[in-house]
């Protein structure tokens, strides 16, 4: 087996804990933003070097609150809206260590935001919001910000959409290989998402399909990044759309799947990052894309594995995954991949519980059922 370091970004949404409205989902518009920040200033992870800073210095540590930032006429940031909070870890050499690290992170967090009786919940999408609205409306300033750089591009979606960001590092690999990789990941994205499908919501009712999620980011937002030195970067730039420049000298060839709904359970998430490394690591597996095919990614979106393409797509990436897992000698990661093949034979998603439970979201983080703290 390749040496594979892994790095995991989650999001969650905000719910009231204790009260009369014990339960209820947090709106982003209602959420206390200089209390939250205070609450969470004294975090894990403050001015570790393996974790990129913001240009504003919001993103540090291994918590933060994630949102849109606003700016006046001169470019001075004067607002925050925040969406929720996202957990990252610093890289790990296997997907056992890089959970558990996360798990214990997330502990430290619900414990903090219990003091303002506030706590975890996960959804691949706000359940009641159809919109966020910039509140006030963007000045000439921002919008010439927003224009210029396309990490901005769908913010108006972005600021609704909740999941993981899964990062796998493959250090012994070249950038033609990493690149390989990422064009691969590309292909096989509208064929695997429904495995993380959470998102089957809109305006608090049971939406037309099972992500709505998916239906909407898929035009808009990237599913892959990889990311190169900035020299490297600045030669390279034009041969892909997935390439971005790395914020720091040790995030070069890190490999950024960001197209899974939030997953609801550790073992579906666990899964998902074996049946990432299997798909780089397999052979044979011939689809190459760089841009997203919105009409698979909406098909996908609506009827997941019901439709033939895409479950036979599913199938083929997980089983060819189990294989190059299995040849590379990784027994725990093939064996990790049983919750995808029973979602795939059961033709369902963690949207089809949501929906048979009458549940807008799943309360709580992930750690919430598991027993035994780990040690990050």
């Amino acid at each position: 087996m390749p040496a594979v370091h892994y790095g995991i970004e989650f999001e969650y949404l905000l719910v009231d804990t204790r009260g009369p409205q014990a339960g209820r989902l947090r709106d982003i518009h209602a959420l206390d933003v200089p209390r939250l920040a205070e609450l969470l200033a004294d975090k894990p992870g403050l001015g570790d070097p393996e974790l990129a800073e913001g240009d504003l210095g919001i993103r540090n540590g291994y918590w933060y609150l994630e949102g849109d930032e606003r700016f006046d006429l001169e470019g001075r940031l004067v607002g925050f809206v925040a969406k929720g909070v996202e957990i990252r870890t610093p890289p790990r050499p296997s997907v056992a260590v890089a959970i558990d690290c996360l798990l214990d992170i997330e502990r430290q967090l619900a414990a903090r935001l219990e003091r303002d009786g506030l706590g975890l919940a996960i959804a691949g999408f706000d359940p009641l919001r159809t919109r966020y609205g910039y509140q006030p409306p963007l000045n000439a300033f921002e919008r010439r910000l927003r224009a210029g750089d396309r990490e901005y591009e769908g913010m108006e979606l972005s600021m609704l959409t909740y999941g993981p960001d899964l990062n796998l590092s493959l250090p012994d690999w070249s950038t033609r290989r990493n690149l390989d990789a990422a064009r691969k990941l590309n292909y096989y994205a509208p064929y695997i998402v429904p495995f993380s499908f959470s998102s089957p919501y809109c305006a608090g009712q049971p939406w037309h399909g099972w992500s709505r999620r998916t239906w909407l980011r898929c035009e808009q937002r990237p599913a892959v990044k990889l990311f190169l030195g900035l020299e490297e970067y600045a030669e390279q730039a034009e041969r892909s759309p997935l390439l971005r420049p790395a914020r720091l000298a040790r995030e070069a060839g890190r490999i950024e799947f960001k197209a899974f709904d939030a997953m609801p359970s550790v073992e579906l998430l666990a899964a998902c990052c074996h049946l990432l490394t299997g798909i780089c690591l397999a052979n044979n597996l011939r689809g190459r894309s760089e841009t997203p095919d919105v009409a698979l990614y909406r098909r996908a979106a609506l009827h997941a594995f019901d439709d033939t393409e895409i479950r036979n797509g599913a199938r083929a990436a997980l089983y060819a995954a189990a294989e190059a897992l299995d040849r590379a000698g990784n027994e725990t990661a093939v064996a990790g991949l049983a919750p995808l093949a029973r979602l795939l034979s059961s033709r369902s998603t963690p949207a089809h519980d949501l929906l048979a439970n009458d549940r807008l979201f799943h309360p709580g983080g992930l750690a919430d059922t598991l027993p035994r703290a780990a040690a990050c």
